[in-house]
């Protein structure tokens, strides 16, 4: 049976196949340790048999591709002085393919489907979690609390806020068809109660956070463009003042303690103390990317015991920067900062511009769920992790996006009417 490229490759033809492929995704992001290699290969091969039969469709506007690219390509560079060299370049080169997977699926997806995709993984994951997960004792945060089929509560509160992000985005954003309704809520109802019993404050502040900034967005959109700058520009300036007001009348401890947590963030402070006294005797490239958590290095092992981690494995420094500092320097440091500044500035670009559209407000919910995340997670400079794929792509998304409307207004312009009479208004690009 011969196959249409399109059916694989076009957004507006290749539902049948990209969203098998997103929910694939979302589970093996969340499994991929339960179920080992098989798993993984079935999600590379998801994402790199479209670039195989069209290149171009990825590589056509290459400019993006390559700038974000650059991170995976330093990391792998940095088995170069990694005194794990072996354990940095796996690490990097199954990291490089996630990135570049996502940047794949942003050229081939469209965003309603990424959502509804995200939905069916999400709805998946979440029931193989109510079915075969249970309690355990968490010693960072040292309570008792279900973690479904994670080894970590607060995975299980990251993907159950994934799920409901894409459910309800299919309810009040996207113009889905009305018979998908009652699986969108019911995948939003069953993530609100097992984020509830994650206990995980970090997921819930996150979440809390991503639908605050979808409803700014969804405001702002609503706005002309000359108001809009000045709603956003008010706005970020007066959180930011608040921010500051509030850490000096200790309104962060009052947060902590509403959460049950203490003032050092159970232990947390500890290791980002610790973490930034080894970053210290390499800190300008650092150890090289994923080597400092290897066996036999007494510091790592040392942390391993201090927090109870019998496995020896699975553990990071509980914040995606200090993380950075020490694997891959000042210099890793100041590129994964430049991809955070990203991630908040070109939502934020493409809703001041003309053209944009509903799926900003789902990009920019994801985008300050993953920026708040990093202050205690590493969610999105780890291999095979729903993080680093979204994070791929959404910024492709948003690149392509700006582009897109750049040239429309281009071509819009009275010159350009008079060369091209046919030309109407720039058309909105991520529908």
């Amino acid at each position: 049976m011969k196959i249409r490229q399109a059916a694989i490759v076009d957004p507006e033809q290749n539902s049948a196949y990209v969203l098998p492929a997103i929910a694939l995704s979302m589970f093996v992001f969340a499994y991929s340790v339960n179920f080992g290699p098989i798993s993984i290969l079935a999600f590379y091969g998801c994402w790199l048999l479209p670039f195989i039969i069209a290149p171009r469709v990825v590589l056509g506007r290459p400019g993006p591709v390559v700038l974000l690219l650059v991170i995976p390509i330093f990391f792998t560079l940095s088995m170069v002085w990694s005194d794990a060299a072996g354990t940095t370049l796996r690490a990097a080169i199954q990291y490089g393919i996630t990135i570049f997977a996502g940047l794949v699926a942003a050229r081939i997806t469209s965003v309603g489907n990424l959502a509804l995709g995200g939905t069916i993984g999400g709805a998946i994951v979440l029931l193989y979690s109510a079915v075969n997960g249970g309690y355990s004792y968490d010693y960072i945060d040292g309570d008792f609390a279900f973690n479904g089929a994670f080894s970590s509560k607060n995975q299980l509160g990251y993907f159950a806020t994934l799920a409901i992000l894409f459910s309800l985005s299919l309810v009040f954003i996207f113009r889905s068809h009305r018979a998908v309704h009652p699986f969108a809520l019911a995948t939003a109802a069953l993530g609100a109660v097992l984020l509830w019993m994650s206990d995980s404050a970090t997921s819930l502040l996150s979440a809390i956070a991503a639908f605050a900034a979808i409803t700014f967005m969804g405001i702002v959109l609503n706005l002309a463009p000359a108001l809009r700058r000045a709603i956003v520009f008010l706005v970020i300036g007066g959180t930011v003042v608040l921010g500051f007001a509030s850490l000096r009348l200790g309104a962060f401890n009052a947060l902590l303690g509403a959460f049950g947590r203490d003032t050092s963030l159970t232990g947390r402070t500890y290791l980002w103390s610790e973490a930034i006294v080894f970053g210290a005797d390499r800190p300008i490239l650092g150890l090289g990317y994923n080597a400092f958590w290897v066996h036999g290095r007494p510091a790592a092992e040392q942390l391993w015991q201090d927090f109870y981690i019998t496995a020896r494995t699975g553990f990071h420094f509980h914040n995606l920067l200090i993380e950075t500092y020490v694997g891959l320097g000042l210099v890793g440091l100041a590129l994964v900062v430049g991809l955070c500044i990203l991630l908040f500035v070109m939502p934020l670009s493409a809703a001041l511009g003309q053209g944009s559209v509903g799926s900003i407000m789902l990009f920019s919910g994801l985008a300050i769920l993953f920026l708040v995340r990093s202050v205690a997670e590493v969610d999105f400079i780890t291999p095979h992790t729903v993080g680093s794929f979204l994070v791929a792509f959404i910024l492709l998304r948003l690149f392509d996006h700006n582009r897109d409307v750049r040239h429309a207004l281009h071509l819009t312009k009275p010159s350009a009417k008079r060369r091209h009479p046919s030309l109407g208004a720039p058309q909105t690009v991520l529908e």
